[in-house]
């Protein structure tokens, strides 16, 4: 059992709303996403004001001195985050969601070791490098070598976690080891490989494990993201986690272009023209479409993971379901990937339509432009998922990949 004085923090700091808290850490918000931009990931002081205020558990049970939070509550609390900063945003959710989405199959053993720290941070290498990674049974564990891609939030992370999806980590003799593992921050090596436009302070770099020991019990079935029946949450049978926290962060950004260009419509006369931005008919007719187009992908989004939750229901045990009938995780994995690429066509047109003001790097909307097309190119949530579901409104399966989590 994690302690108790960490339960009744997590308690105390739910007293006050998850988004009045949000509110409150703005300024801090924006100096840490000002910051991010020039070294590439989160700073370590930011880092720790979050893990304070609890936004790196939120998403876990209570047991584990989290807020349990659903579906609607991470979306709204990601996309408040992420309308201040994607980079910001971005490490909120990710943290967030991989510390949540670990527990489904970890043994309790190991649940109860890794979140006695308050300020457990969990991140994941991913992608290409794992494809050479290799495993060696050794005594009561595994020997393990690899690099992973996309480690956000590495530089403040006390734990990663290594995994290849279906296929589990190549064992010494190629066969699959079925296996997930979690490292702690002293095995673990960080490479610099993160240098992009888009989330840039996310701290998105590779991960090196360079045969590091894990014990048996810091490992995770190589389907670690099955439903969970330990926990009544049904956020933890919740096949689209991974997905609906990344369309929170596309919709805050969104969010945040929306309201920074509104600022700027009460300021700009545009060159050559008589009037300000916000007294053209032109400029009136497209920020309506587009609030229009965003309140519509949110509540598309929001609809259809409450209705997913409420169908799965208490657990099994107790007459709920472990997985969703496939018409509910299709309106909710297109919801996603909608909220996503609504935004960016969004961000686009405000960008464009605040001119070259827009374009210089000291505006927010050159940041939130470059922000909302990297979110937006998340496997997650791209624009190949609407190929992938469209086709199974025409009689058509779906592949694997479109109904598959991704952290």
């Amino acid at each position: 059992m994690v302690r108790d004085e960490l339960k009744r923090r997590s308690e105390a700091l739910s007293r006050t709303p998850l988004l009045e808290r949000i509110a409150g850490m703005r300024e801090m918000f924006v100096e840490a996403g000002n910051e991010a931009q020039t070294i590439r990931h989160l700073p370590a002081w930011a880092s720790k004001e979050i893990a304070a205020q609890g936004l790196y558990r939120f998403a876990l049970p209570a047991e584990l001195a989290g807020e349990d939070t659903t579906a609607r509550a991470q979306i709204e609390a990601v996309e408040a985050v992420s309308a201040v900063d994607g980079s910001v945003g971005w490490c909120v959710h990710i943290n967030s969601e991989i510390n949540s989405l670990v527990i489904r199959k970890m043994n309790p053993e190991a649940a109860d070791v890794i979140y006695d720290d308050w300020d457990i941070v969990m991140c994941g290498g991913v992608g290409p490098g794992l494809q050479h990674a290799k495993a060696r049974r050794e005594g009561d564990g595994w020997r393990l070598w690899c690099q992973g891609s996309f480690g956000s939030g590495c530089h403040n992370a006390t734990w990663t976690l290594v995994h290849t999806g279906v296929t589990g980590v190549p064992g010494e003799d190629g066969q699959s080891t079925e296996k997930a593992f979690l490292i702690p921050r002293k095995d673990f090596e960080i490479i610099d490989t993160w240098d992009t436009a888009g989330l840039r302070g996310s701290g998105s770099h590779d991960v090196r494990i360079d045969g590091a020991f894990i014990p048996e019990r810091f490992t995770l079935p190589k389907e670690l993201f099955d439903p969970c029946e330990r926990y009544a949450n049904p956020t933890f049978r919740n096949p689209t986690q991974a997905h609906y926290n990344k369309a929170a962060v596309a919709l805050g950004i969104c969010r945040g272009a929306l309201d920074e260009f509104s600022r700027l419509a009460q300021e700009k006369t545009p060159w050559g023209s008589g009037s300000m931005l916000k007294d053209q008919a032109q400029i009136q007719y497209r920020i309506g479409e587009a609030e229009a187009t965003l309140r519509s992908a949110r509540a598309f989004l929001l609809e259809a993971e409450e209705a997913l939750e409420r169908h799965l229901g208490p657990l099994p045990a107790q007459g709920g379901r472990a997985r969703p009938d496939f018409e509910l995780l299709r309106n909710a994995f297109l919801a996603c990937t909608h909220a996503a690429q609504a935004s960016r066509h969004i961000v686009d047109m405000v960008h464009n339509t605040s001119g070259t003001t827009g374009s210089r790097m000291d505006s927010p909307l050159e940041r939130k432009l470059r922000d909302a097309h990297q979110a937006a190119a998340h496997a997650a949530i791209s624009y190949r998922n609407y190929e992938n579901l469209g086709k199974t409104f025409l009689g058509h399966l779906p592949p694997t990949a479109a109904v598959a989590p991704r952290a």
